[in-house]
């Protein structure tokens, strides 16, 4: 037998095939567009080697779209027939499991039981990078951080691989807040693997959620330094954008997201989720996006009814909505409210109480009813954290709630959670500072409350 980069035995029939996985499992660790190229010469060295069918099959799982689940269902064909021809270790068999339990609607188990292969194989970074991934889309924060406090300690800086977990590990520390810490270990993950875009992009989130601008765009560069990265490069120069916005910097935000965030206008949730939630900040900064929220909206229009991910449906809603598409958006929220009562699925039930909730919430806002939208998106607000994603992108819903509770005259509460989030970010925070400057500087009462809700309150920048 061979062995791999995690130094596990691993059932390739060839040197050939342990070389290409090698390269796949550093590509995906760096969140490299050559992943699928790595794996694609790993299989065609070895057709039968089970466990890069079930690596396949979890990957294409992780893009959340309805059409993948046929080609990965047939990965797990294709693992299983190998594992019956071939033997295979008891890690390899797991991730198989993993993969079968994804396809039968249980993601939460999927990753415990790759969560599980750490325990006999704590270098395992396959069943890491994995799980990690399944932790972060299902929201599963302390449970994504408590499965890195055990393992990423024990590879040492000699480790040809530590920079990339201490990237995940800095990831899911701030994600629990624990901002200061998730800096250093993220800054060192960088240092350590230069092509860590997750260990970079864990700092960047730092330095969003403690207010640092100035660090940010300094942080971020230029992004010469993921001219390797498949769409997560995208993400990053959102990033970069939040930055440029928070410094007021509206004409290079649109740049950036013509030039580089939008640059391929594909469908994947994550690129959507990236346009659409920073034309909504923009629209609330009192920015002309002109047409943009067009070409979202015909990418979204072809996703209402995937189903797969509350929070790709929420930014799809989004994206519709911008651009006054209301029948495909209402679709999205009566599935999603469909869901939250009879999907199959515990976590889709879950995810989806609180989405739907956001979803109306959204179409009442984008209606000009601002009180039914304060409502709805409140009554999401504590429970969001069940839909996926980071809490810099869930922000987005948190802007909304400010937004609607200002423009439906509710300025104490606008007021009490404005001066919650700037406390938060350490005092620096555009959004809030301008909102709670234009809330103190109004007379109180109802002519004020109704030029309020009549206003787009944009920041002049």
């Amino acid at each position: 037998m061979h062995h791999d980069l995690s130094g596990d035995h691993v059932s390739t029939a060839n040197d050939k095939a342990r070389i290409a996985w090698n390269d796949t499992l550093e590509a995906l660790l760096a969140h490299a567009a050559a992943t699928p190229e790595h794996l694609a010469r790993t299989l065609e060295a070895d057709p039968g080697f089970a466990l890069a069918h079930a690596a396949k099959g979890l990957m294409l799982l992780s893009l959340a779209r309805s059409e993948v689940s046929g080609p990965a269902r047939d990965c797990l064909t294709r693992a299983r027939a190998a594992a019956a021809l071939r033997p295979v270790t008891r890690r390899e068999s797991m991730v198989i499991e993993a993969l079968a339990l994804w396809l039968d609607d249980a993601p939460r188990r999927a990753a415990q039981r790759l969560e599980a292969i750490l325990l006999a194989h704590p270098f395992d970074v396959l069943a890491l990078k994995l799980s990690h991934g399944l932790r972060f889309m299902l929201g599963d924060q302390a449970e994504m951080l408590a499965s890195l406090r055990r393992v990423a300690p024990g590879f040492g800086e000699n480790h040809p691989l530590a920079g990339y977990v201490n990237g995940c590990y800095a990831f899911a520390l701030e994600e629990q807040g624990h901002y200061a810490e998730a800096e250093r270990i993220g800054r060192r993950a960088v240092e350590l693997s230069p092509r860590d875009a997750w260990g970079r992009h864990a700092v960047a989130h730092v330095l969003e959620m403690t207010g640092r601008a100035d660090e940010g765009v300094a942080w971020l560069g230029d992004g010469r330094t993921l001219s390797h990265a498949n769409n997560l490069r995208f993400h990053i120069t959102w990033h970069l954008a939040l930055f440029r916005l928070e410094r007021g910097e509206t004409a290079e935000v649109l740049r950036l997201y013509d030039e580089e965030i939008r640059a391929e206008p594909t469908d994947d949730y994550r690129d959507i989720a990236n346009g659409a939630s920073l034309l909504a900040r923009l629209d609330y900064a009192g920015v002309d996006v002109g047409s943009r929220w067009e070409e979202l909206a015909a990418k979204a229009e072809g996703r209402v009814h995937d189903g797969r991910l509350v929070f790709a449906d929420l930014h799809y809603t989004l994206s519709l909505l911008g651009a006054g598409h209301h029948d495909g958006a209402e679709t999205i929220a009566r599935s999603l409210a469909e869901d939250a009562h009879g999907h199959p699925s515990s976590e889709r039930r879950e995810a989806a109480r609180n989405g739907a909730l956001a979803a109306f919430g959204l179409i009442a806002f984008s209606e000009g009813d601002y009180a039914e939208a304060a409502r709805l998106l409140g009554a999401a607000r504590s429970g969001l954290v069940a839909i996926g994603g980071s809490h810099a992108q869930r922000d987005l819903f948190e802007q909304a709630y400010a937004e609607s509770l200002i423009r439906a005259g509710s300025l104490d509460r606008a007021a009490d959670t404005l001066s919650d989030r700037l406390a938060r970010r350490g005092g620096a925070n555009l959004f809030a500072a301008g909102r709670l400057a234009q809330l103190r500087g109004r007379p109180a009462g109802r002519l004020a409350a109704l030029a309020v809700a009549s206003t787009p309150l944009a920041i002049a920048h």
